[in-house]
């Protein structure tokens, strides 16, 4: 049977509560119709003039962090490789924040209240990182140690803008009813650390879908204001693993960097478009030295060169005097660095700038490829890799790489056959190995 909206005279006298739904499917089955009650949106739509202007930082209760980097309700992510010390880095950014400090150059709107739900480290590792922490802040940044006893409630636990939770055996929808809880208990929370996402994620965060239901199903409706009254409750800042790094070597200076460094966290494009901000973690070929690199709303956080230009990557590095904690990198660091790889740009070294590297010359000439070729025709595209690699000692990634640019320009033909690729010099490639000498 057709579906069938029951008259409007029925529908009046349901909506005026002169009838209940089940009465009215009564009557619409003694009509034969079905009856379908009229859908209402969640919300009703504003009209765009009617927002209301901006809020000054100062008085505004959901801004956190200077120039909107990250406000109540909003999401932002902190992603690294393994064991590069990423506990260390938000219970000391976490620290500093609650005391209204800036930390790595992120800097709050106020002191915030901070919550930390983390799974990683026991009660002993997390109290030595904070007495590493707070030493070092108090003998290296010349922070008052009164004042970080405050916010730590070392003297008194109603002090504290700093707390710890364990969420034992949660995960997926029941982690999010934990959030919610624990933002129910403790309204002021500005801020919630999460250590790390995978552990409580629970799902396939290679799936769009999975994260989609995990973030906007789930857990903005915790965080976020089911109206259009500015009261959304708190963010959530997720610590997270960098996918596997490239097996090319040549392709691993820039990973993470580049323009699509906000990418650089395993699993899918959700995550990158559910968060508001995005701080990578990249190693360096300087032992200790890392670059924090602003892969979302890097442009926000306001960062300068020494001769004032935007960059969205600075220099952090390990402390060096025993203890556990992270400095800000000098001089003399971004000069170690940039030695280290010629002064060009990237994880492994540069001036910082951040955004799309500098065109680089190749390393290896495509007409390695060609002479491969040459003197071994009618080999398979396995084979050429190999004896390039072995050749000029690159990675087989490179040696694929080598043979793609050579027919790309037209040095080189290829065609498939019976599933495996085929090449042969052209005209143009032999002229041009005679020419070069190879």
């Amino acid at each position: 049977m057709a579906q069938v909206i029951l008259s409007s005279p029925l529908e009046r006298l349901l909506k005026n509560g002169y009838l209940s739904e089940k009465v009215a499917q009564t009557c619409a089955d003694a009509v034969g119709k079905v009856y379908r009650p009229a859908r209402r949106p969640s919300r009703e739509p504003v009209a765009l003039g009617k927002f209301p202007e901006p809020v000054r930082e100062e008085e505004n209760p959901a801004a956190l962090f200077r120039r909107g980097w990250l406000r109540k309700g909003g999401g932002a992510f902190v992603v690294a490789p393994s064991g590069v010390g990423k506990s260390v880095f938000t219970l000391q950014a976490a620290v500093c924040w609650a005391m209204g400090r800036p930390a790595f150059g992120v800097a709050p709107v106020r002191p915030l209240k901070i919550l930390v739900i983390q799974s990683e480290d026991d009660r002993e590792e997390i109290a030595q990182f904070r007495n590493s922490v707070r030493r070092g802040l108090a003998d290296e940044f010349g922070f008052d140690e009164g004042e970080i006893h405050f916010v730590l409630g070392t003297d008194d636990a109603a002090t504290a803008r700093v707390l710890f939770h364990q969420a034992v055996g949660l995960w997926g929808e029941s982690f999010v009813e934990e959030v919610g809880a624990l933002l129910d208990a403790y309204p002021d929370v500005d801020l919630v650390i999460v250590n790390p996402f995978q552990a409580y994620f629970g799902g396939d965060c290679a799936k769009n879908a999975e994260l989609s239901q995990f973030f906007r199903s789930w857990l903005d409706r915790e965080i976020k204001d089911p109206g259009d009254e500015g009261k959304d409750r708190a963010a959530v800042m997720f610590v997270h693993h960098t996918n596997k790094p490239p097996n090319d070597r040549d392709l691993r200076e820039g990973w993470g960097t580049d323009m699509f460094a906000a990418y650089i966290g395993a699993g899918g494009a959700e995550i990158v478009n559910w968060a508001r901000a995005i701080l990578s973690i990249m190693p360096t070929k300087v032992p200790g030295v890392y670059r924090l690199v602003a892969g979302k709303r890097g442009q926000r956080l306001g960062w300068t060169d020494a001769e004032g230009r935007p960059v969205y990557s600075r220099l952090i590095k390990h402390a060096e005097n025993g203890r556990i904690y992270w400095r800000e990198g000098t001089p003399e660091d971004e000069a170690a660095v940039a030695g280290c790889c010629g002064g060009k740009r990237g994880a492994v070294g540069g001036d910082g700038s951040g955004g799309v590297p500098p065109v680089r010359e190749p390393k290896f000439d495509p007409l390695f490829a060609v002479k491969a070729v040459f003197n071994a025709p009618g080999k398979s595209e396995r084979c050429y890799r190999a004896a390039i690699a072995e050749h000029l000692h690159c990675s087989n990634g490179t040696a694929r790489s080598l043979l793609v640019r050579a027919t790309d320009a037209k040095w080189l033909t290829v065609k498939d056959e019976r599933g495996f690729k085929v090449y042969d010099v052209t005209p143009e490639g032999k002229e041009a190995i005679g020419e070069s000498g190879f």
